[in-house]
């Protein structure tokens, strides 16, 4: 049921309609049947039957990729058209050219005098199959599990295999704390009393397509943007003599709050004990999490309100970190730092995080 200050604010914006139209929010999150181009930044998409109108200024992004940093495969001087982006090269495993038939998530304004929508952006990640459970059988050949053959199996159903389109390129392999593994000489492991879970999103594939098309033995494939374990396993860890810190996410509201979430480690051996480097923390419990962000040319530095350190994991030589602090306005993006309590040179740092920006409601 609509809450009377909700029917008291569109009543406001359709008087104002009346006398001269006005821009409201829209969000449309559906399939995507069509897209017609007038220039190579602009057109018409067609989302769910209706027609949404793109401009240079549009955003087309995926959870990996942006259209605007993505190269063009004519011209790796220059960045993917829209076409190129929205119905281009078919992904691996689908049938239609590029997001043809896929789901879309489109955030724009809608014209009360013109009737048009005007996407500002065009998020889609194809189709959102997710599977989480245990890691029955793999073969890895790459450091990423990404060579020719190599594959990882879940729950005894579909193969996983990593989504090579500069659109939509699969991150690492990561464990629990969000660490890029190194599968080379090793493997995945797990009994059945001590199982290795998973959770891996990408999209299911319309054709047989692995170990290739035409095998006799091919089948379909989670064609996957992102699979991570449930375990920390510093024995797979690619990097796990220097320390590390990972993003979760950095959530950003403005006027109210920004909050970062992620992981560390310290200096550790494959069992997960620490090294015990000179100047490097020996548990994932020690320092302190700094975080920045830029908002019109000027750079703000932020610290937990109680002043936490990292939680300790298991291993110790984990830990887990949540940052929170009273913010006016958020930034695009931000860095996060693992420092010593304090201060000095970071012992680890990730860069250029996206924030998840969120604007409070009118009065709230």
């Amino acid at each position: 049921m609509m809450s009377a200050a909700c029917a008291a604010a569109l009543a406001g914006v359709y008087v104002t309609a009346e006398a001269q139209g006005v821009d409201v929010l829209v969000e449309i999150e559906g399939p995507l049947s069509a897209y017609t181009a007038t220039t190579t930044t602009s057109g018409a998409l067609t989302v769910m039957n209706a027609p949404v109108l793109v401009t240079e200024t549009t955003e087309f992004v995926s959870p990996t990729g942006d259209r605007s940093t993505t190269a063009s495969p004519n011209n790796p001087n220059r960045t993917m058209t829209v076409t190129q982006w929205m119905r281009g090269a078919t992904f691996d495993g689908r049938r239609r050219p590029g997001l043809l038939g896929g789901t879309v998530i489109v955030t724009g304004l809608y014209n009360t005098a013109s009737g048009a929508i005007t996407a500002s952006e065009v998020f889609s990640d194809v189709a959102e199959n997710v599977m989480l459970g245990v890691v029955t059988d793999s073969s890895c050949s790459a450091p990423n599990c990404d060579g020719p053959g190599d594959y990882i199996r879940g729950n005894n159903g579909p193969v996983f295999i990593p989504n090579k389109d500069p659109r939509l390129t699969a991150g690492p392999l990561t464990d629990a704390g969000l660490f890029a593994l190194d599968m080379t000489t090793k493997s995945f492991g797990g009994t059945i009393d001590v199982p290795v879970t998973f959770a891996g999103e990408g999209f299911f594939s319309d054709d047989k397509i692995f170990p290739e098309p035409g095998a006799p033995n091919a089948e379909q494939a989670i064609v996957y943007w992102a699979f991570e374990l449930g375990e920390n396993r510093p024995d797979l860890v690619a990097t796990p003599g220097v320390a590390e810190i990972s993003a979760l996410r950095i959530r950003c509201t403005e006027g109210g709050r920004l909050e970062v979430r992620g992981f560390v480690h310290a200096p550790m051996d494959e069992t997960g004990a620490p090294t015990g480097i000179i100047g490097q923390p020996l548990s994932g419990g020690e320092g302190r999490i700094r975080a920045t962000m830029t908002v019109n040319g000027v750079t703000t530095t932020y610290f937990d309100q109680n002043n936490d350190p990292p939680t300790a994991d298991l291993p110790g030589t984990y830990g887990v970190y949540r940052l929170r602090q009273d913010v006016t306005s958020c930034g695009t993006s931000g860095n996060v730092y693992w420092e010593p309590a304090n201060g000095g040179a970071p012992w680890a740092e990730v860069l250029d995080v996206p924030v998840d920006r969120v604007r409070l409601a009118a009065g709230g």
